[in-house]
């Protein structure tokens, strides 16, 4: 559960972060507001995106854990 709800927003800043690292090195330009605006940007469209999915799946299984809590405990 854990990698389905973290996976997408873990993926996607590691690309962006990635990517602006190799521009970074290239350019010479060590600043760290270049690197965190956009993977601060970059977390909000995937939330955005996969927000819903993620909370529905998470409200799903609680929904099982909940439902088979009296099955554990026997």
């Amino acid at each position: 559960m854990c990698f389905l709800l973290c996976g997408p927003i873990l993926l996607a800043i590691l690309v962006v972060g990635l990517a602006i690292g190799i521009v970074q090195a290239a350019t010479s330009i060590n600043e760290s507001s270049v690197a965190f605006i956009p993977k601060l940007v970059v977390l909000g469209i995937v939330i955005a995106i996969f927000g819903p999915y993620s909370i529905s799946a998470y409200v799903d299984y609680l929904r099982n854990v909940i439902i088979e809590l009296p099955n554990l405990t026997r």
